[in-house]
């Protein structure tokens, strides 16, 4: 039989150069898991269906209307705050739309002329608006991203979880539990 005896430290008792050596071994921590899950639950809530984004070089994000641009634009204005991308995204949508449905030639009994032409205006409106709720949603994912791989995040899942170290900052929690 051999014996070995280990000391471990917690994070906060590594040397700087020994956290840079931790923090550098759990750099997808807090991303190799759906991390994603939480943005896509918000853009359905606001009746947009994200059906895949992209961080690489081709970045992008897919996605549609749940119900159609209109409902859309109601469930942001409801749910998200005055100040967000999407709440100016929705409004601007809305005022626009509403401006050509306003302003659109009318007959003299009331309806709409050329109404082949207003539907084509409303459509490249909702279109545009799609356009800038994937590009706003892409920014959401990108720097929800951009967080969760930082090093103030990584060292607080560290933390949170506490995770051992030997004293260079190699992760030893297999080991402690090893020995338990």
């Amino acid at each position: 039989m051999k014996t070995i005896q280990l000391n471990l430290y917690p994070f906060a008792e590594l040397s700087a150069e020994g956290k840079e050596k931790a923090i550098a071994a759990y750099d997808d921590i807090n991303v190799f898991d759906r991390w994603w899950e939480g943005t896509y639950g918000d853009a359905e809530n606001a009746g947009l269906k994200i059906t895949g984004f992209e961080l690489g070089r081709g970045k992008y994000c897919n996605a549609d209307f749940m119900a159609d641009a209109i409902k859309c634009a109601s469930l942001v204005i409801a749910g998200h705050g005055e100040k967000t991308t999407t709440y100016q995204i929705a409004s601007a949508f809305r005022e626009e739309r509403d401006s050509i449905v306003i302003e659109w030639p009318k007959e003299t009994n009331g309806d709409f002329e050329d109404v082949e032409g207003l539907d084509n205006a409303l459509d490249e409106v909702e279109e545009r608006f799609l356009k800038s709720m994937q590009s706003a949603y892409l920014k959401i994912l990108d720097d929800e991203y951009d967080y969760l791989t930082s090093e103030a995040a990584i060292t607080y899942t560290i933390i949170a979880n506490e995770y051992y170290f030997t004293k260079d900052g190699q992760t030893a929690n297999h080991l402690e539990t090893l020995a338990s």
